[in-house]
């Protein structure tokens, strides 16, 4: 077929197809009556402004937030290993509380640090339950294995809390070969020192209480207190802090202590000397396990950061410990590294120190 008639023919075929299309389409009638109007829909900004309103409740939490250590930290781009990443990442943390799982399943590969869908339902249901806590129930501690309650502090205890020590030193049990200098409780063990819980509970002169008031009377744990009514952006809230700075000087936040049923009136932390006194204990006992080979303070030679401190391993090589000297340091450690100087539980703090004192004269 020439290239003439193929053109011809594709012609056609388009005309016949136009005819085919408009020949049973008779022509347009009259218009319909109008509808009944419709329900105007809600505005498309009514869901976010559920919380992003003209107010600045969300704005004063993001402030506090970014004067907190949570958010200033920088640990959650090194610690993203599968050991660490469910308390120092974001991502690890959410693992975590759906594995239910104190590892992570892999290292993180892009971490990110603590961050407001770390602790609630951000952009999930886009209404008030967006706010609620991803993590409310009793934590079963890694170390010792006991079930605490803290109310809503629960989700502050998931993480500071010690890990698991290995190998763990028994009253009057053998000897113990450690292997690495960072072998105990690690760094923000707050938990196990409010429930009490965790100590070498060496005998002595003072006995180790049942109780604790910080924990029996304060419903919420760790919550109560870091986050009372906020100092501007600068402590309290949501940026958890207990001091802040005014004008040169570190301030106590006192908010939660200062109350008519609490401490009334109270203007410092070292009610009735009690903070000194913890300090003191602390103190000597840092000074005699220097002075028997036991603690290393190498890496805290001007004494003001505590938990760069930790057992005494000559040449990084593992040693054996008795019982009670492994137990002097985990008690120190526990204690120092709370950094609560007694407050968080000053009559189990002081039994500690105290008791592991006596014991290494």
């Amino acid at each position: 077929m020439s290239r003439h008639l193929q053109k011809w023919t594709l012609f056609l075929a388009i005309i016949t197809l136009i005819i085919s299309t408009f020949s049973c389409t008779g022509p347009e009638g009259p218009a319909g009556p109008p509808g009944k109007d419709g329900k105007d829909g809600s505005p498309g900004t009514a869901v976010c402004a559920v919380c992003h309103e003209s107010s600045t409740f969300l704005l004063s939490k993001k402030m506090q937030f970014h004067n907190s250590l949570h958010y200033l930290g920088e640990t959650f781009a090194i610690a993203n290993r599968t050991q660490c990443a469910t308390c120092h990442t974001h991502e690890g943390f959410r693992e975590s509380l759906t594995t239910n799982l104190d590892t992570a399943i892999a290292a993180i590969a892009q971490p990110t640090g603590v961050n407001c869908r770390t602790c609630h339902y951000v952009h999930t249901k886009y209404d008030t339950s967006d706010y609620n806590l991803t993590y409310k129930s009793p934590v079963k501690f890694r170390y010792g294995g006991q079930t605490v309650d803290f109310g809503n502090g629960n989700l502050c205890v998931k993480c500071h809390q010690a890990r698991d020590v290995v190998p763990l030193p028994i009253v009057g049990g053998d000897s113990v070969t450690i292997s690495n200098f960072r072998w105990g409780p690690h760094y923000s063990m707050n938990g196990n020192i409010l429930a009490g819980l965790g100590g070498f509970e060496i005998s002595g002169p003072v006995p180790y209480p049942k109780k604790n008031p910080h924990k029996e009377l304060i419903q919420d744990g760790c919550i109560t207190c870091h986050m009372a009514k906020p100092y501007g952006t600068f402590a309290g809230g949501h940026s958890f802090k207990m001091t802040y700075e005014s004008g040169g000087v570190e301030v106590p936040h006192v908010a939660s202590c200062a109350q008519s049923d609490c401490h009334a009136g109270t203007t410092n932390f070292d009610i009735d000397g009690k903070v000194t006194e913890i300090k003191n204990l602390l103190a000597e006992l840092r000074q005699k396990l220097i002075d028997k080979g036991l603690l290393d303070v190498s890496r805290n030679t001007d004494g003001k950061n505590v938990l760069n401190e930790y057992i005494l391993l000559p040449g990084n090589r593992p040693k054996k410990f008795s019982a009670l000297e492994a137990g002097a340091v985990l008690n120190y450690l526990l204690v120092a590294k709370d950094r609560s100087y007694g407050v968080h539980n000053y009559k189990y703090a002081k039994a500690l120190l105290k008791n592991t004192i006596e014991a290494l004269n």
